[in-house]
């Protein structure tokens, strides 16, 4: 699916790309922002486009566009249909919900036909543990290490069934220092290095694999 709309800077709200798969992606507000952070996180996503298509839709004996924010499709083996996705703070979608319900009906019509599905994602579904953890972990994305130590926590989880955080802080603390030891599992863990439930806090009670896309 291609863009069908261009997003024009704005001074009502905060817009900006996000990169991702080696180019990047146009948001209009923090929400879309923050809606972007967790998306482009999942190995399960293959694709992302915003502003993906325009429909025309009747509303009062006239006709209108209706262009969603963003198409979102899963990698194939997750059995997910693609998403159609409108991104509008709660407070504004309920108060307008009436006048905006009669382009979403069609949107839904549209979804149905093309084998998608239509949801709205406001803060209530954006601002998840999920999203607080890939944050937190952002912090962590330019550590300074080295590849040896990187190669003794691979060794390390592998070694394990079920290795936790703290697993791997008992195993290898006598060999890197601990709170340098913390900042490198949370850099591998951003970058994808090893996997973990993105729903679960993050301490040593923690579950990591070697196969990101095991917790997706």
């Amino acid at each position: 699916m291609k863009q069908s709309r261009k997003i024009k800077p704005t001074r009502i709200s905060i817009s900006g790309r996000i990169p991702y798969k080696g180019n990047s992606i146009q948001y209009e507000s923090t929400l879309e922002r923050d809606f972007l952070i967790y998306f482009t996180f999942l190995e399960n996503v293959i694709e992302i486009v915003p502003q993906p298509v325009t429909i025309k839709f009747e509303k009062n004996n006239r006709t209108y566009p209706y262009t969603p924010d963003f198409y979102i499709e899963f990698d194939k083996s997750t059995n997910k249909k693609p998403l159609i996705v409108e991104v509008k703070p709660k407070e504004l979608w309920q108060e307008n919900w009436r006048e905006w319900s009669v382009k979403w009906k069609a949107m839904l019509s549209y979804c149905k036909e093309h084998g998608y599905q239509f949801r709205i994602f406001d803060e209530t579904r954006i601002h998840h543990l999920a999203f607080q953890n890939i944050v937190f972990l952002s912090k962590y994305f330019r550590i300074s290490y080295k590849e040896s130590e990187v190669e003794l926590v691979l060794e390390t989880v592998s070694s394990f069934s079920n290795p936790t955080i703290g697993n791997v802080i008992d195993v290898l603390s006598s060999k890197i220092e601990k709170d340098h030891l913390k900042r490198l599992l949370y850099f591998m863990m951003y970058t994808k290095k090893i996997g973990f439930d993105l729903f679960e806090p993050i301490d040593e009670k923690l579950v990591v694999c070697l196969n990101p896309k095991e917790f997706n």
